[in-house]
């Protein structure tokens, strides 16, 4: 269990590092997740996990002094626990919500040291210490972001795994089959909340299009994104030729 703890916080030590390496999306669920399954040998668990666990996540953001739960966290350490245990994505989505409580906090831990190097980083600036400065900032961001997300997966999965699996072992088949209900059921769940912060008068009718092209007419998804793209094309093209519109009218008007 040692090998399969290591490269699970690995991958999630260097995914949480995102904002180091230029936002490139490594810390987004559905990256994570995938990752995880590449390392452990099964890609396809990890992407259907971090696919759903993205859906749910994706209307969480940081406001303020507020803790946004880490999806990303949630879905690496989740894909590890459910190929290991070899419970499928049911057992997997179903830890996925404390995990990534787990992941918000740590973060603002995260943002505890990072106040301590700062410190010192500033320290050294006033005395015109670039060199050591900048090694402060790079030992900085590794041991606050990298170290502390490393011994979350890694210690999730050494201690954990095992004792999840007895756990798993022991539930029966029922329970299983409704956790994986369940776990199917999240991604409506963070749809609905996603929708409860853009939905309006403008957007409803929009949405219930959608529904019907889907549920009524069994369009698929594809078919349906690009359908409203173009509508949208032709929306934008709609606004723009209304200030010129309204602008000939004045003309008109003047002549007359």
């Amino acid at each position: 269990m040692l090998i399969p703890a290591l490269l699970t916080g690995l991958v999630v030590g260097l995914c949480k590092m995102d904002y180091f390496f230029g936002y490139c999306m490594l810390n987004r669920p559905i990256v994570e997740g995938a990752l995880v399954g590449l390392v452990l040998g099964d890609v396809a668990t990890g992407a259907i996990i971090g696919a759903s666990l993205e859906i749910v996540f994706l209307g969480s953001f940081p406001i303020g002094a507020a803790v946004s739960p880490d999806g990303g966290t949630a879905a690496g350490v989740s894909t590890a626990l459910a190929v290991l245990t070899g419970a499928g994505t049911g057992i997997g989505t179903t830890f996925a919500v404390p995990l990534a409580l787990i992941g918000g906090f740590a973060y603002v831990l995260c943002k505890f040291i990072n106040a301590f190097f700062g410190e010192a980083m500033k320290a050294q600036l006033l005395k015109d210490n670039d060199r050591v400065a900048r090694a402060i900032f790079w030992a900085g961001a590794w041991i606050s972001q990298f170290g502390l997300y490393f011994l979350i997966g890694f210690l999730s999965i050494y201690f954990g795994s095992g004792a999840m699996e007895t756990a798993v072992n022991s539930i029966p088949t029922n329970i299983i089959n409704a956790l994986n209900t369940a776990g199917n059921l999240l991604p409506a769940v963070g749809f609905g909340l996603l929708l409860t912060m853009i939905m309006d008068k403008k957007v409803a009718a929009w949405f219930f299009i959608g529904f019907i092209l889907t549920a009524y007419l069994g369009m698929p998804t594809i078919a349906v994104t690009l359908l409203a793209t173009a509508a949208v094309v032709l929306l934008l093209f709609a606004r723009e030729d209304k200030p010129a519109l309204s602008t000939a009218a004045e003309e008109d008007d003047n002549e007359f």
